[in-house]
């Protein structure tokens, strides 16, 4: 899983790629811009948002490192075409462990949703934007991710579309109908006020999805067309999204 998650990071280097200078507790790639020449900056970004890394120890014990084995943001990326594409990785991923030393354990377990991963995602958001000359953002999550963009969305005015891929929508339906530990330093989707005149949502699901099943949508679904949500036959958590 390493292995491949770092191959597919090399190969957004080679596809032009450039790390963007972020907080120091969080990382972010810009495919570069293109140039006047070549027809200037696209009006929209695409901006993919990992997931929440790596795994618990024997479902107990928090990861050390947040850093994903595996990944569906990624790779998706990778294989976007639009001329303007980012990558951002959720707070204390691919950092150093010096770096890491200044991230709470909370950022990526009770406060995985908090207000501090909040800005500082928003933040990174800020200066990726900003280096891509676009106008309007997409943003792209799987699974935290996709919980993490709508919350970053809700406060932005440049946001078109969020995309959500086997995400928790409603953060106390899942962790609830799971038996989980309440989430009590995180924010949740459903709480959020209906934006009025805001961003698009389409929001996709796996029928076979264990991690994030249907219900993990709860409070939120109330206000979504049947059009924005899309359930995909047999489809689990994370294997099988890219293709």
């Amino acid at each position: 899983g390493v292995v491949e998650v770092v191959q597919h990071l090399v190969e957004l280097v080679e596809q032009g790629f450039v790390p963007v200078e972020t907080p120091p507790q969080i990382k972010a790639w810009l495919k570069r811009p293109p140039s006047a020449e070549e027809g200037g900056a696209s009006a929209v970004l695409h901006v993919y948002l990992e997931g929440d890394g790596a795994a618990w120890w024997a479902q107990k014990l928090p990861p050390t490192d947040p850093t994903p084995r595996f990944s569906v943001a990624l790779p998706l990326a990778q294989m976007d075409h639009h001329p303007a594409v980012a990558y951002l990785a959720r707070p204390c991923q691919f950092v150093s462990a010096m770096a890491r030393q200044d991230c709470p354990v909370q950022w990526w377990t009770t406060a995985r949703w908090g207000d501090a991963s909040v800005s500082i995602t928003a933040q990174a958001l800020d200066t990726v934007h900003q280096a891509s000359g676009a106008r309007e953002l997409v943003l792209v999550g799987h699974s935290g991710g996709g919980t993490l963009a709508l919350l970053v969305a809700a406060r932005r005015q440049d946001v078109r579309c969020v995309v959500t891929i086997a995400s928790p929508l409603d953060v106390h339906a899942w962790t609830q109908g799971l038996g989980m530990t309440p989430l009590t330093d995180s924010l949740n989707p459903a709480d959020l006020p209906v934006p009025t005149g805001g961003f698009e949502e389409r929001h996709l699901q796996g029928e076979a999805d264990r991690v994030v099943p249907a219900f993990a949508m709860g409070r939120y679904r109330a206000r979504l067309r049947t059009d924005q949500v899309m359930t995909i036959a047999y489809q689990g958590h994370s294997q099988g999204w890219v293709q």
